[in-house]
């Protein structure tokens, strides 16, 4: 197997975990935040439907399954930067990177996404979740998002 089909091979992967962390931790922080589990996930779709995607609170397959699909999508994404960057530690050495590594990796990623979704981007194309999170769960989502890519490296038996 080619270099680049692994690291997507392994995004998928790293990039699913990612993604699923990332959207428990916002679901589960919207109640504190007053809001409901469903309400962070169907803002992503704020790029599509611009005037009610913020207003959605609800369980629904055009709000909430798009919006799963889309935060899954880019957490993808941002799996190839992961991958790459243990692949690249593993090319330097020939060894398995080591958890602190694979930390440093996931840290990195996350820090990286951040700036390019809130810094970045223009705001039609933000993940949307600040519409009903404050900076503190803004920051244990992403630190979600690294504790998957992490999990799912850790995890690997190659």
């Amino acid at each position: 197997m080619t270099l680049l089909a692994s690291i997507l091979r392994r995004a998928l992967v790293s990039g699913s975990a990612a993604g699923s962390a990332a959207a428990v931790a916002a679901a589960a922080r919207a109640p504190a935040e007053g809001s409901t589990p469903y309400a962070p996930i169907n803002a992503v779709t704020h790029s599509l439907w611009p005037r009610r995607a913020f207003s959605e609170t609800g369980p629904s397959a055009r709000f909430t399954l798009t919006g799963l699909a889309i935060h899954q999508a880019a957490a993808v994404f941002w799996g190839l930067l992961f991958e790459a960057l243990l692949a690249r530690r593993r090319n330097t050495n020939g060894a398995r990177p080591g958890a602190a590594a694979i930390a440093a990796a996931a840290g990195t990623t996350a820090a990286v996404a951040y700036v390019v979704d809130y810094h970045a981007v223009p705001k039609r194309l933000t993940p949307g979740f600040e519409a009903h999170l404050s900076g503190r769960s803004m920051f244990l989502i992403y630190a979600a998002l690294a504790a998957g890519f992490a999990a799912a490296a850790l995890r690997r038996k190659e």
